[in-house]
């Protein structure tokens, strides 16, 4: 990505990779198996691993008609339902990480429900829309990242299509947690121009703070049986140079099984921004250069009217950018010490605002005059179509400024922005 937002993620990151391993200290006419009765799978050997301790896989509890089954030490997700979750049972934030499922048995079955990937706790559910918290491949070879099967890879947003896998395959996953770049590959062969240890191609992932950890993820229609390498076993492929077994560097318990911290990865400092929604959601970055931006984003207004106030109480000089998806009437008031420069009002509809006099107002409505760009309510992103890296970048594009901070809510009533403690 150009956006300075995106382009960050690498100095952001490396804060979370500090210490690491690996460090310095849909098209559902292809795809899918032949349906054949599974093959057995055999317990992996013992070997000399560096691991640790034991990591296995657990049922996510959004996969549907009941619980994917877990065997073979809780490497091999079975699935007798339609869409089932299993997830390895610990995460990581930051570093870089490699692993392998094999594809034991995959079924003609829900072709958007068979795929193989890592993603953060809160999107796992969302199968084929993680907001770029998550990376997928799917059964029909797609690659996707964001919502509608699309995705960021190199330079550029676009649906990526990659081989199909299908029964006896070996996936090889390879996370850049610092660089926020995912890397697939199919029976040793990186896919596409892929190349972990040269960082070029991979499916971009967020890894701002206020993103969460990464957990592997296998998504499974009924008949699909895969078995999960997290680096108890030697690896079919090999780990690519720079990258270690993602079961490394986590803390066991008594029984010598790996121990999750959470999902919950780095912290957010909260925005300047007090709002009156329930569902707010902010990140304060480190402040550059004299006048600030800050953004504010709602998805739309609903009880109460189209209808969003916002009031400047911050003394900082600042430009202040205004997102809807929806129609929404802005009225912005400030203080007498604010000063507020110019204010950016950016939604899929067309919206209006009212504002103090002499402050000089932008606005761009998407796609209209080739101007496409999107609307966000999420911190840092959020399923369903919006994209706030996007609107981030494309804000910061417009002002020359480098953003402060971000507020949003998905119906915001009024927002303060205000002095820091």
């Amino acid at each position: 990505m150009t956006h300075r937002f995106l382009a960050s993620l690498g100095l952001l990151a490396a804060l979370l990779g500090s210490g690491c391993p690996g460090t310095e200290k849909g098209d559902e006419s292809t795809g899918g198996g032949s349906g054949e009765t599974p093959a057995e799978t055999e317990t992996p050997p013992e070997t000399s691993s560096s691991v640790g301790c034991k990591l296995g896989l657990v049922a996510h509890e959004d996969g549907a008609e009941g619980a994917v089954e877990l065997s073979n030490d809780d490497l091999t997700a079975s699935a007798s339902g339609r869409v089932q979750i299993a997830r390895a049972a610990a995460s990581h934030v930051g570093g870089r990480w490699y692993y392998e499922v094999t594809v034991d048995n995959l079924v003609h079955g829900d072709f958007w429900a068979q795929n193989i990937g890592a993603s953060v706790e809160g999107v796992i559910s969302t199968v084929g829309d993680t907001a770029y918290m998550g990376a997928l491949y799917n059964t029909t070879g797609t690659l996707s990242s964001g919502g509608d099967g699309s995705t960021r890879i190199g330079v550029g947003d676009s649906a990526v299509q990659e081989e199909p896998f299908a029964t006896g395959d070996v996936i090889g996953m390879a996370l850049d947690l610092d660089a926020g770049r995912v890397y697939f590959s199919k029976n040793g062969a990186w896919l596409g121009e892929m190349d972990p240890e040269a960082g070029t191609g991979g499916v971009e992932v967020l890894v701002v703070p206020g993103t969460g950890a990464y957990y592997p993820v296998l998504y499974l229609a009924d008949g699909d049986v895969m078995t999960a390498n997290f680096g108890a076993s030697e690896f079919a492929h090999g780990a690519p140079e720079g990258f270690s077994p993602f079961a490394e560097d986590l803390e066991e318990d008594g029984d010598g099984r790996c121990v999750d911290d959470g999902p919950a990865g780095l912290p957010a400092p909260p925005a300047p921004v007090e709002a009156a929604c329930a569902d707010l959601t902010s990140y304060q970055a480190d402040a550059e250069g004299e006048t600030e931006l800050h953004v504010i984003g709602i998805h739309q207004r609903g009880e109460g009217g189209p209808r969003a106030e916002v009031h400047v109480s911050r003394t900082s000089p600042m430009v202040l950018a205004l997102s809807s998806y929806a129609f929404t009437q802005w009225i912005v008031t400030v203080d007498p010490d604010a000063q507020l420069q110019q204010i950016v009002l950016v939604g899929h509809e067309p919206s209006r605002v009212t504002a103090p006099a002499g402050v000089p107002i932008s606005t761009i409505i998407y796609n209209e005059d080739g101007s496409r760009i999107e609307a966000g309510h999420a911190w840092p992103n959020a399923p369903g179509g919006n994209d706030t890296p996007d609107l981030i970048g494309s804000v910061e594009a417009i002002t020359g400024l480098t953003m402060t901070s971000f507020a949003g809510c998905l119906d915001g009533a009024s927002f303060t922005v205000v002095d820091d403690a």
